[in-house]
């Protein structure tokens, strides 16, 4: 299945997942032999895609990373994804002679929204 972000389409390379890091903070009592751990939720799911964009990446991609509340879609080779907000866009232009249009090698750092 193909992947999509915002309805349109991209060819990923490298994908990291859904990831989150747990809020843990340690309190050390000066007379005790055991740390003490206070759990306070966690952060949002955070992904990292790389991706190429074979033309089109200033017209289609670009506009897609302005901040919304309410996302914009990603499906993966998974299926519906839910909705995500693009945290930030790093793109590499690669070389091809065979195209008249540039080719983008983006790595996209996202944050699922309603998690």
């Amino acid at each position: 299945m193909a992947w999509y972000i915002g309805g349109k389409r991209i060819y990923v390379e490298k994908d990291s997942g859904w990831q989150t890091t747990p809020r843990v903070g340690e309190v050390n009592v000066l007379d005790s032999n055991e740390t003490i751990l206070h759990c306070a939720g966690r952060p949002s799911y955070n992904r990292d895609i790389t991706f190429v964009v074979f033309s089109g990446y200033f017209n289609t991609i670009l506009p897609l990373a302005a901040c919304s509340v309410s996302g914009i879609a990603l499906v993966s080779d998974q299926g519906a994804e839910g909705n995500i907000v693009i945290k930030a866009l790093k793109p590499d232009r690669l070389y091809d002679r065979s195209r008249t249009t540039p080719v983008y090698r983006v790595t996209m750092s996202c944050i699922k929204v309603g998690t």
